[in-house]
């Protein structure tokens, strides 16, 4: 039930609601939001996984019943003329995602009175990866779509600056900035004694379980590492997660490999680790690897497009491999264990302030007040 009509309003567009990054992302932004008296509502396509908390927090929700994204354009189209004849003071249309911004251009086409930003958490990048002619044509049509429409909304953010020159080159979108996502809530300083971790070798991994994450590039190269006394954690769940498991039995790793499913607790997941590995296709900006640096979890990643490069600010806070490649990323590994490698700590003090919750939170609340 909505209160105070006088209030500005800010719908907030993520069709697969569903835990994970960005929609960890969005939640924070909103409570920010609603503690600084914005009104709230939250549209998904299918059940939203953070139903409860939101409610709680005073959000107004919306489940459009569809079967696919494209299918809700005039559901979508319809909740949001509903909105604009209700008496706020100001209307903001937030979208996340590539596709999501597309849906959202199309359905919010000729209606006054909402501001429109899309959000880029992801990399556009993606739509270059398919398994076949018919994901193709769909992503060839989504990024043709994309360029040609992104022009007419009021703003673009991206989460990394990489995005940002690539839309702006691409798209030939002027309106457009970057802001960092909230990966941490303050920069930690240095606790734990390497000294103790040096014999450890524990490596981990957080994330979806997904084939674009590139977990199997991980695992194959420390196949080819078994002479070394490491332990693997997997944190986190998805549909590749039985596929993984067999190669894990397969190629007799099951006394160095855990499945450790989904943590939310960061303290568990970094405790005693010493190497956190990403091996994604792209990237939007993973907070995962924000964290692993300031838990001084020496960090590799790949080298995919979006923020990864950023993150470990190209090579002063981790090492990067050539993504897909297990022989680069097993040579990376051997190097990390036999240099005995830290993160700088100056260097990453400094760095990290850039995805710091509270900087992040006060531009968006900069931005959307100057819309």
């Amino acid at each position: 039930m909505i209160k105070n009509l006088k209030k500005k309003r800010i719908i907030f567009f993520l069709p697969n609601f569903a835990r994970g990054g960005a929609s960890e992302s969005i939640l924070k932004l909103i409570k920010f939001l609603i503690d600084h008296n914005f009104s709230i509502l939250v549209i998904s396509i299918g059940k939203n996984f953070y139903r409860q908390e939101l409610k709680k927090i005073g959000c107004d929700i919306s489940e459009i019943s569809s079967t696919r994204s494209s299918l809700s354009l005039f559901k979508l189209r319809n909740l949001i003329k509903e909105e604009i004849n209700r008496s706020f003071q100001k209307i903001i249309f937030i979208s996340n995602i590539h596709y999501a911004n597309v849906i959202s251009l199309i359905s919010c086409f000729g209606l006054k009175k909402i501001k429109i930003i899309l959000i880029e958490r992801s990399s556009i990048s993606e739509l270059n990866i398919f398994e076949n002619l018919i994901l193709f044509l769909k992503n060839k049509f989504i990024f043709l779509l994309a360029k040609y429409l992104y022009q007419f909304a009021d703003l673009v953010i991206t989460n990394s600056k990489y995005e940002k020159n690539f839309i702006e080159k691409k798209f030939k979108v002027n309106k457009i900035k970057c802001i960092y996502p909230p990966s941490i809530k303050m920069v930690k300083s240095l606790k734990k004694s390497k000294n103790e971790l040096n014999n450890n070798k524990k490596i981990i991994y957080v994330g979806r379980l997904s084939r674009e994450k590139g977990v199997i590039t991980i695992l194959k190269a420390l196949s080819e590492l078994k002479s070394l006394n490491f332990k693997f954690e997997i944190f986190g769940e998805g549909i590749e997660k039985e596929k993984l498991k067999l190669f894990v039995k397969y190629n007799d790793l099951n006394k160095k490999v855990v499945f450790k499913g989904f943590q939310k607790n960061q303290d568990l997941i970094f405790r005693n680790s010493n190497l956190f590995i990403n091996a994604s296709w792209f990237e939007g900006l993973p907070n995962a690897l924000v964290q692993s640096i300031n838990n001084d979890v020496f960090p590799i990643c790949s080298n995919a497009p979006g923020g990864n490069i950023e993150v470990i600010k190209n090579g002063k806070l981790g090492l990067s491999f050539e993504c897909e490649n297990v022989l680069d990323l097993k040579k990376k590994i051997l190097l990390f264990f036999k240099k005995k490698l830290k993160i700088n700590q100056s260097i990453k003090r400094k760095h990290l302030l850039n995805y710091v919750e509270k900087r992040s939170h006060q531009e968006y609340l900069k931005t959307i007040n100057n819309l």
